[in-house]
């Protein structure tokens, strides 16, 4: 019962924006002279944990407030930011300040000029932020005439090298996907809220220990399987610009999923084919997916590549919560207070937390 509750906790304790992720993007576009333009965008609400940004404090930043701390922004991105070739540093040169909008927010762009000593593969060593977000992820993308590699830079790996090696868009972005699951606390209360009553039977109003193991495996992998496909449909089309769905619904939108998920449990109104459910919620989710693809940004020249990798690790991630929980939920589902205990008051928590992000998610 106690790591039940631990769980509910951390849920409690979540962000209620789940899907927030803290993304810089650096572009680097090389000449042929060995020079190179540099670009790096920072969200103002990361810069906001390290600088001073809203002097007057009426919790807006305005441009002359971000334009005054110039210097110092300037100073702190060339003190995280290295480029070098083979034959040594490249030099950087501040060139001007600019601001960008992205899906998830307004952004500081800090531009920069490059001088690198020779043309040779170029490596990055980036290091800002961590220190704040340990979960903060740069994308960095290389340009070179024709040629476009793309890269992630993360606290455990803050160095990296474009063009010395094959791209390796499937591989980061398979190991983003997995990162993403982990994080999303929205994805696994649904997931928690689906799995809960997974070993019980619903009969005449009341839950009883289901004593068919394979069909509560069955019925896992159902629900799991009809939720992966339907999601990696909507994740796909609108990864690939086929579909554009609007942000400011598809989060109500996944919140609104775990409620009824988490009250489905308390009240059940769906005791049979839950696949079906899981079906028609993964659209939704996909969507979610989507969202947090499009704040890393997929890499033109490798963009199926990246999706397949981060797709995949999406279902990495959900397969290793099954395999976590559903061993647990098999050993307790004989234990009386876990059926009129535990699942009301895991459900009712996790339906709450679900009710407050609706409640931050819808648009104003």
């Amino acid at each position: 019962m106690r790591r039940w509750l631990l769980l509910l906790l951390s849920l409690l304790a979540s962000p209620l924006q789940a899907h927030t992720l803290s993304v810089a993007h650096l572009d680097i576009t090389r000449r042929a002279d060995g020079g190179a333009q540099v670009e790096l965008d920072l969200a103002i609400r990361d810069l906001a944990l390290t600088f001073p940004l809203d002097a007057n404090r009426d919790e807006r930043v305005t441009w002359g407030e971000l334009r005054a701390l110039r210097p110092a922004l300037e100073r702190w991105t060339m003190s995280g930011l290295e480029l070098s070739t083979a034959a040594g540093a490249c030099t950087l040169r501040p060139l001007g300040l600019a601001t960008r909008h992205y899906d998830d927010g307004s952004y500081a762009s800090v531009q920069l000029e490059a001088k690198c000593p020779a043309r040779s593969d170029t490596r990055v060593r980036y290091d800002l932020l961590f220190a704040v977000d340990p979960q903060h992820r740069a994308l960095v993308t290389l340009r070179q005439g024709a040629d476009v590699r793309a890269a992630t830079v993360r606290a455990d790996a803050r160095v990296i090298a474009l063009g010395a090696a094959p791209d390796r868009a499937f591989a980061d972005f398979l190991r983003e996907g997995v990162h993403h699951i982990l994080v999303g606390y929205d994805h696994i209360a649904f997931l928690l809220s689906l799995l809960l009553p997974a070993a019980l039977l619903r009969h005449r109003n009341n839950w009883l220990p289901a004593e068919d193991l394979r069909q509560v495996v069955t019925q896992v992998l159902g629900i799991v399987t009809a939720f992966t496909v339907a999601h990696s449909i909507t994740l796909s089309l609108a990864a690939l610009g086929w579909v554009t769905p609007a942000s400011r619904w598809v989060e109500p939108a996944i919140a609104l999923s775990v409620l009824l998920a988490a009250a489905n449990n308390l009240h059940p109104l769906v005791t049979q084919r839950a696949w079906v459910a899981g079906f028609g919620f993964g659209l939704v989710h996909g969507f979610g997916f989507a969202g947090a693809l499009g704040e890393l940004g997929l890499p033109q020249g490798t963009r199926l590549l990246a999706l397949l990798g981060f797709n995949l690790g999406v279902e990495l991630g959900q397969l290793a919560i099954v395999c976590v929980v559903l061993p647990g939920l098999i050993l307790l589902r004989h234990r009386r207070w876990y059926a009129g205990l535990a699942l009301p008051t895991l459900s009712l928590g996790i339906g709450a937390v679900a009710l407050g992000w609706l409640w931050q998610r819808l648009p104003t």
